[in-house]
């Protein structure tokens, strides 16, 4: 962390003069990097994109789920005299020419593809391709790109399309392709590979049988856990999107949207209460970390009640070891042996901090890290280790992780590294770019398809000194479009006699204990019940027990009390578009869609049509349902412990 009259200051410019910022009151940059051939070593190409969406079998519909594939023969190999070789994108696994250039778009969407070249390209196709002036001819070429998002009012039936109108053709990857039939004009085929949310473009010259042996060679194996049922992740990896966090009893996700701020010390409660007056709502703490700048000071468990109590959010951040190859020369650096591990104790020591400041399990805890060389490859893999221990511990013990970094530097690299089965991927980024613009999409180096589900915080303006209701203070200026720390909120028992606390939301619910009248408890979020009295809102403890809201002195007793947060469980989506849908199952209305790696925020729980091996439907804090099968929450196919029924 830097102080803030740290000399460092004076040339923070001249290194980041519009993608990335380096607070007066501490510096946090926090990288997270890994381009997919810095962190995945297989004997197959493969690019950055390697998760996809997993294979669940025939009965899954069409309109929710994905179905596996066969291999054939491979007929790839008879053509070319058995020179091949295997790639492998978002787990399609595809058999080209050994002499084809492999190209991943994801990685570098500049890349010009050009069907005059024998080549595979993977990913969309930049809006800025890097193109010759001119460029004619046709030889065999192949593009797999994500379909792109459709419009809800799209008939399920209307032929799909690519841009600029090309008709797409549905075919079952393994299945026999007749590239020519229908594509004799231009020598191109697209083709919407069935259940793998990915579409084939196939042009040709004067040998359609090679491009129609590559898709007759196709194999969907879909991702893997290691016990072999089939998850989310290829070949047994830990890692990215069967990483979730266990969310325990007592925990519950808090989620904001709207402007917030950060500074190195924690203000006072009154200076708190006086920036009300101020349209930020949100604001940054420093929880710990050996290169945090500014000690405790006004921060403690009471600080964090009585300001979540006025209406304020909070974004716990740490500031760990940093990078080797970090701008600034004075932080404690991550040491090159085991960084891994270092990570591991970095959020251990983040955890215990969080709970000492009355933090509970379901918070996201950002690791804040200095700027650092992109151009040192060695110091990149260290980092990346580093923060896959972070996210990897965190998730264990029930909370989520964040990292803060400049736009240019660690956000880039993460971006890079969405898609991967050996890193860990972090739930929320934080993107440091000074350039005024308070809005946390349309970023230069990361597509708005990652982390596009309340994922993002953007600081949009360095230090400045704002005053509010007479108070002044330095600060960093964020928009906020993410999760944020639980904190508890402590209210009266007002019942006549003993309250009875539940397993449940509801009367049904077995009773585990009691709390006498008089007497406080700690409420963390609050959720829809069965009916007692005038009210159905039953309050979540922070020892993961409910009560009814009916007999707590919360200052709404017939419905929500603000700033009480709903009870929110929030896990990432392993498919490339999951559809949102009015009700629990397939024959409801479609009203949307999460992308893939994007979070679900689940309320509750209920059953409705199966998909895949579970029938479970998950009731989002928007109002709509999506399917269990296609999340990362640990009881599927079945219900989760911790989250409610739907009532």
């Amino acid at each position: 962390m830097i102080r803030p009259d740290h000399p460092y200051l004076s040339g923070v410019r001249r290194f980041l003069p519009a993608t990335g910022g380096r607070r007066a009151a501490r510096s946090r940059i926090v990288l997270a990097l890994a381009l997919a051939g810095m962190v995945a070593g297989t004997s197959a190409v493969t690019t950055s994109a390697t998760v996809a969406n997993a294979a669940v079998g025939a009965t899954t519909p069409a309109s929710e789920g994905v179905q596996p594939a066969r291999a054939s023969a491979a007929r790839v190999a008879a053509l070319t005299n058995g020179a091949t070789r295997t790639v492998e994108y978002r787990g399609l696994r595809l058999t080209v020419p050994a002499g084809w250039a492999v190209h991943d778009l994801d990685r570098d969407p500049r890349t010009c593809v050009r069907f005059d070249r024998a080549a595979l390209y993977l990913g969309t196709p930049g809006a800025d391709q890097r193109c010759p002036a001119r460029a004619v001819g046709r030889t065999e070429a192949m593009l797999i790109q994500p379909i792109q998002p459709v419009r809800p009012a799209a008939s399920a039936k209307a032929p799909a399309r690519l841009g600029g109108g090309a008709a797409v053709r549905r075919l079952v990857p393994g299945a026999a392709a007749q590239v020519a039939a229908g594509s004799s004009a231009d020598q191109e085929a697209h083709f919407d590979l069935t259940g793998t949310g990915l579409v084939a473009t196939a042009a040709y010259a004067d040998r359609p049988a090679l491009v129609e042996a590559i898709l007759a060679d196709a194999r969907y194996d879909g991702p893997k856990r290691s016990g072999g049922s089939r998850l989310s992740v290829r070949s047994g990896a830990k890692a990215g999107l069967s990483d979730p966090p266990s969310m325990p009893a007592g925990s519950t996700a808090t989620r904001f949207r709207g402007l917030g701020f950060d500074t190195c010390a924690a203000p006072s409660a009154t200076t708190m209460r006086a920036w009300l007056a101020s349209s930020y709502r949100s604001v940054g703490i420093y929880i710990g970390g050996v290169n945090r700048a500014c000690p405790d000071g006004n921060l403690s468990a009471g600080w964090v009640r009585t300001v979540a109590g006025m209406g304020w959010h909070l974004t716990p951040i740490y500031v760990g070891r940093q990078a080797p190859c970090a701008r600034q020369g004075d932080l404690g650096p991550i040491r090159s042996t085991n960084p891994g591990q270092q990570g591991v104790d970095a959020a251990e020591d983040a955890i215990g901090d969080a709970k000492r400041f009355g933090l509970f399990p379901g918070s996201t805890i950002y690791n804040d890290m200095e700027g650092y060389d992109t151009r040192d490859a060695a110091c990149r893999r260290i980092v990346l280790a580093f923060l896959n221990g972070w996210t990897k511990r965190l998730h264990d013990s029930g909370f989520l992780s964040g990292v803060y970094s400049s736009a240019s530097s660690g956000i880039r690299d993460l971006s890079n590294a969405y898609v991967s089965n050996t890193f860990a991927r972090p739930d929320v980024i934080w993107t440091a770019r000074w350039d005024g613009r308070a809005s946390v999409w349309g970023e230069p180096y990361v597509a708005d398809s990652k982390w596009s589900m309340h994922q993002r915080i953007k600081q949009y303006r360095g230090p400045h000194t704002e005053s509010w209701g007479g108070r002044r203070i330095e600060i960093d200026s964020d928009r906020v479009d993410s999760l944020q720390g639980s904190a508890k909120f402590v209210h009266e028992v007002i019942s006549s006699g003993d309250l009875v606390t539940r397993k449940g939301p509801g009367a049904a619910y077995p009773a585990v204990g009691s709390r006498r009248s008089g007497t406080n408890v700690g409420v963390i979020c609050q959720t829809a019940g069965s009916q007692v009295g005038a009210t159905n809102v039953w309050d979540r403890l922070a020892d993961g027990t409910y009560v009814s809201d009916l007999y707590v002195s919360t200052p709404n007793n017939r419905g929500y009390s603000s700033p009480i947060p709903k009870c929110r469980y929030s896990y990432m989506v392993w498919t490339d578009a999951l559809r949102v849908r009015s009700g629990p199952g397939t024959n409801h209305p479609r009203t949307g869609q999460i992308l893939y790696g994007g979070m679900a925020h689940v309320l509750c729980q209920t059953s409705g049509t199966k998909v895949g091996r579970s029938g479970v439907w998950d009731k989002l804090d928007n109002g709509g349902w999506i399917s269990d099968w296609y999340t990362t929450a640990t009881g599927r196919p079945g219900y989760t412990a911790t989250i409610p029924r739907c009532s």
